[in-house]
C-alpha cells in the first residue's frame, strides 16, 4: 500500500492505522490478535507495531532510527494495588498545568529512576518465581502473576514501519497536529516463534525488560472542551527494545 495516513494521531497511532487496515478491532485478547492463513497457517500472533526510520520535517534531525521501546503485554496488577491505588497513592500533578494527575514511570529491576517526584524515584520492580513485584521504597505495593501474561507471548509479530510528517489540508483533528499529518509504511515484518520462559524471566532480571506504568486521571472540574486527553491511558505493562526481543525467543525472521 505504500505509505498511508494515521487515522489516530499520537504514540498510539501506528497500532490503530495497522489493525484498523488489517480488519482487527481495537482489543485486549488474552492470546493474541493475528492469525496467519499462509506459511504460519492458524498460528495465532500476538500483534504490535513500531515507528523505524522517521523523516520529520519540523525537526532540526529530519531523518532518524526509533529507539522506542515496544509495549509487549499491558496488564493491571493482580494483587495488592490496583492501577487506580497506585495513581492515588503515587501519582502527581501534571506539569503542563492540564486537569489531570499522571503517573508515568519506567521501572527496572537493577536500578532507580531519576525523578524529581518522590514516589517514582523509589520505584524498582523485584521476581520471585513466577510473580513480579512493584517496590516503593522497598516496600511491596502490588505484583504481576507473570504465570499469566506470558502465554501471549507464544507467538509474536512485529511489523515495523517507515514514518513521514506531511503537510496536510484535510483539517481532521484527530488525526494530525496542526499542519502535518504522520505517514506509515508498513514494510517490515518481524516474526518471533519458541517462547522462551526463562530467558524472557532473565532480561527482567537484568533490567532490560521494564514494567512501564503510564496512567492519568481526571482531577480538579472538567469541562468536557479540554483540547487534551483527559481519560485515556494505556495502565501498566511490560516493554523493552527492539533489539532485545529475539533473546527470548528459539527462532527470529524479519522479511
Amino acid at each position: 500500500m505504500g505509505f498511508v495516513p494515521a487515522l489516530r494521531k499520537g504514540n498510539t497511532g501506528i497500532g490503530f492505522t495497522l489493525e484498523t487496515l488489517l480488519g482487527i478491532r481495537e482489543n485486549n485478547y488474552s492470546k493474541g490478535d493475528f492469525i496467519d492463513n499462509n506459511e504460519y497457517h492458524g498460528i495465532l500472533f500476538e500483534l504490535k507495531s513500531q515507528r523505524h526510520n522517521k523523516i520529520d520535517p519540523r525537526k532540526k534531525i529530519k531523518n532518524s532510527k526509533s529507539s522506542h521501546l515496544i509495549s509487549l503485554v499491558t496488564q493491571a496488577p493482580h494483587g495488592g494495588l490496583s492501577n487506580r491505588g497506585l495513581i492515588v497513592l503515587y501519582g502527581y500533578a501534571d506539569s503542563k498545568a492540564r486537569k489531570r494527575k499522571n503517573l508515568y514511570a519506567t521501572i527496572s529491576a537493577t536500578k532507580y529512576i531519576e525523578s524529581k517526584h518522590k514516589f517514582v524515584a523509589q520505584m524498582k520492580i523485584k521476581r520471585k518465581g513466577n510473580r513480579l513485584y512493584l517496590l516503593v521504597a522497598d516496600k511491596k505495593v502490588a505484583h504481576v502473576n507473570l504465570n499469566r501474561i506470558t502465554h501471549k507471548l507464544e507467538n509474536l509479530l512485529i511489523i515495523r514501519a517507515d514514518v513521514e510528517w506531511r503537510k496536510c489540508g484535510c483539517r481532521n483533528a484527530k488525526a494530525h497536529s496542526g499542519k502535518y499529518h504522520e505517514f506509515f509504511h508498513f514494510n517490515k515484518p518481524c516474526i518471533y516463534t519458541g517462547f522462551n520462559q526463562q530467558k524472557f524471566y532473565q532480561l527482567i532480571d537484568d533490567g532490560s525488560i521494564y514494567y512501564d506504568l503510564r496512567m492519568h486521571i481526571p482531577e480538579g472540574e472538567i469541562t468536557g472542551k479540554e483540547n487534551y486527553d483527559i481519560k485515556h491511558d494505556h495502565g501498566t505493562g511490560f516493554r523493552t527494545k527492539f533489539e532485545n526481543i529475539s533473546k527470548f525467543y528459539d527462532k527470529e525472521r524479519i522479511l
